[in-house]
């Protein structure tokens, strides 16, 4: 019993401890912006948000692939051909692509802020020759990158939580791939419907995008990707590990058109 309610405990604190985590990394990015006499990112609140978050997810995201590698490597692998792979940040999962089954890759990555680190990440791994950073959002692809209805895969590891309008991307992002193609996804997703933890993850929410680079607790991501368009298999499901109170639950799994 004591043991139970300490793990709910640390499971509703665990929120709260990460956002002041990341606040500890806004003042050193300010007196960064300031010795680089980058006047104007600190007077931009969008672009001082990013370079935030940059700084701290430099050294946050290794710690986070070593957390979440188990679930993503056996459905990073199965990404093949031409792949999008969306808001790859500073490239933790770069790595994990099989070089073998890839032909291009091109990493729509908006965050320049994340572009140096994101090109050593594709040089430790092997792939500068096949892999291509896109420096535009999702909505500005259009088709100079990469034409519709040819993408043999799209991958989402944990940044559909902080694009802008989801529900539109996501329809725009199922419209590049090509029939027999597949879209692989690691995403934490809001709480499901009656569960109490879903009140509390709905407050969280209030505050935490400011403090996590725009990210979202609460984004339906499952129902959305489901009523997109026609799959012919839908294989979604939350890692058993997950307890029924966990405020940042995870949704993964591959989706084929």
């Amino acid at each position: 019993m004591f043991e139970h309610a300490r793990n709910v405990a640390y499971h509703l604190i665990d929120p709260i401890h990460f956002m002041a985590i990341a606040a500890c990394y806004l003042p050193g990015t300010i007196a960064s912006l300031l010795l680089n006499l980058q006047f104007r990112t600190i007077l931009t609140p969008s672009a001082l948000k990013d370079a935030w978050f940059a700084r701290f997810w430099e050294v946050y995201g290794p710690l986070n692939r070593i957390n979440a590698t188990e679930n993503v490597r056996p459905l990073i692998t199965q990404a093949k051909g031409i792949v999008l792979d969306i808001g790859p940040g500073t490239g933790e999962w770069v790595s994990l692509f099989d070089k073998e089954n890839i032909t291009r890759i091109y990493g729509v990555e908006p965050n320049v802020d994340h572009h140096p680190r994101l090109k050593e990440k594709i040089t430790e791994a092997g792939l500068q020759d096949k892999y291509v950073i896109v420096p535009l959002g999702i909505q500005d692809l259009g088709e100079k990158w990469v034409k519709r209805g040819t993408v043999d895969s799209v991958v989402t590891i944990q940044c559909l939580c902080s694009i802008p309008r989801p529900r539109e991307m996501i329809e725009d992002l199922y419209g590049y791939i090509k029939e027999g193609g597949n879209w692989v996804l690691y995403e934490h997703v809001k709480v499901k419907e009656g569960r109490w933890v879903g009140s509390y993850q709905s407050l969280i929410n209030i505050i935490w995008p400011h403090f996590l680079g725009g990210c979202s607790l609460t984004r339906d991501i499952e129902n959305w990707l489901k009523v997109t368009g026609s799959w012919s298999k839908v294989d979604l499901f939350q890692p058993i590990a997950e307890p029924e109170y966990q405020v940042i639950p995870h949704l993964k799994g591959v989706l084929v058109k």
